[in-house]
């Protein structure tokens, strides 16, 4: 039977199956005594309530089960776990000869709610759907806030966070133009603007080192006057323009977001900061009235800002906020840390054994160049400019070779076995 075509009803008597409407049944037409239960329940908007009173009455001709027929397939509950729960709608039909109340439903939904009658908890399949899952439980009666089981409880991404903060709706729709590039036309608009200043600011950053794209500087410095090359000045504002974006989004987004804490530390957001920090120190270096040039006799502070400076090349991390690919490729080496953290075990294993045996076997050979363990390291990148003169030197290094094609073979599969763990469950 079709629920969207059929328009009655069926219900067995003790004269076969009799198609029944709804609402109304035919003058003429007669229920045996024995389906009168049947035939009740049907009727009544509370039928399940009037089941379990049915049952606590003791008049209900099965001793121990109600069955239910669910799309063809059979459930048994028993009485007791009936009265134990509330949940109501109509049978589409009750089968006499089995004692079977007869429900169109989808049996693969109902599953969920047979689990919840037998252990109180509702649990959600991941090959289901969710808007499928919470219909079918609405149908029930039963309410998923209350029964959901704490393994299927995600991590709460709703906009209830929201609810209890000041201008909370206004923030929250914020936090998804920012967060939820999808989420609407504003945040797709808003992704799009953030991938084209991260791609402008790094392509700023490259042109910037081109000797034909910098010009010379004369700087005083405690040494004297010192030319130094600077990129050109329409790249510096660019620049400029590019971290004030990057900050304004940066500050919005912990500025609205309901948890500022888990924000901070939140990977993505890390970068983020990571990419505006240099220039956040040399604004504050500036406003203090020092320059980088006179810290160049500061030896120590000198590397920080050089440090700051080379971080900037973390923007192009930006781009994983962005791509599904990059942020599968995190979530992968995430969840083959320890695989990998294994492998890299068997890698050195396999470094420092081979170099100790090519270090013993060729140090005292004339004009060795293995003159340590850490110096036979190299035999194992392949450079060629340590090469072992012995017969046993160059058995050992071509064991070394098949050794390290073999173990580097080891996480394809690894990394691979993962991505179809992850990418599966998106397919369905």
């Amino acid at each position: 039977m079709n629920t969207a075509v059929l328009q009655g009803s069926i219900m067995a008597t003790s004269h076969g199956i009799t198609r029944l409407n709804r609402h109304r049944f035919g003058r003429g037409f007669h229920i045996a005594a024995h389906d009168r239960i049947g035939y009740q329940i049907r009727k009544r908007s509370d039928c399940w309530d009037y089941l379990v009173r049915v049952v606590r009455a003791g008049n209900y001709y099965s001793k121990e089960f109600l069955r239910i027929n669910v799309g063809g397939h059979r459930f048994m509950l028993k009485k007791e776990t009936i009265v134990g729960r509330k949940v109501g709608d109509l049978a589409d039909a009750y089968f006499s000869s089995t004692n079977e109340y007869y429900f169109e439903r989808p049996p693969s939904l109902f599953h969920i709610v047979y689990q919840f009658y037998l252990t109180g908890q509702i649990h959600q399949p991941s090959h289901l759907c969710p808007i499928d899952i919470l219909d079918e439980l609405d149908y029930w009666g039963i309410m998923p806030d209350n029964y959901l089981a704490p393994c299927c409880c995600a991590e709460d991404k709703s906009p209830n966070q929201f609810k209890q903060l000041r201008f909370g709706e206004l923030r929250r729709k914020v936090w998804n133009v920012i967060e939820e590039p999808t989420s609407s036309g504003y945040a797709q608009v808003f992704a799009t603007f953030s991938v084209l200043f991260v791609l402008i600011s790094i392509s700023g950053l490259v042109l910037g080192s081109l000797p034909e794209l910098q010009i010379s500087v004369q700087k005083n410095t405690t040494e004297g006057i010192v030319n130094d090359m600077e990129p050109l000045p329409i790249l510096g504002y660019i620049e400029y323009i590019c971290i004030v974006w990057f900050i304004l989004e940066y500050a919005t987004k912990m500025l609205v977001t309901a948890d500022r804490r888990k924000t901070f530390f939140q990977l993505l957001n890390i970068i983020d900061l990571m990419a505006i920090l240099p220039f956040i120190i040399e604004m504050l270096l500036f406003l203090f009235g020092v320059s980088t040039e006179q810290l160049r006799d500061l030896k120590g502070a000198f590397l920080v800002i050089r440090i700051l400076r080379v971080l900037r090349v973390i923007r192009v991390l930006k781009l994983g906020r962005y791509s599904s690919g990059l942020q599968m490729f995190g979530k992968t080496l995430k969840a083959s840390f320890r695989q990998l953290g294994m492998m890299a075990m068997v890698v050195m294993t396999g470094v420092i054994f081979f170099s100790t045996l090519v270090y013993f076997l060729e140090k005292d050979e004339p004009g060795s160049q293995f003159y340590s363990i850490p110096a036979a390291y190299l035999i194992l990148s392949g450079y060629g400019d340590l090469t072992p003169v012995t017969v046993a030197g160059k058995l050992v290094a071509t064991g070394a070779i098949a050794c390290g094609v073999l173990v580097l073979a080891l996480p394809i599969t690894i990394i691979v076995s993962v991505i179809v763990i992850l990418v599966l469950p998106l397919c369905f």
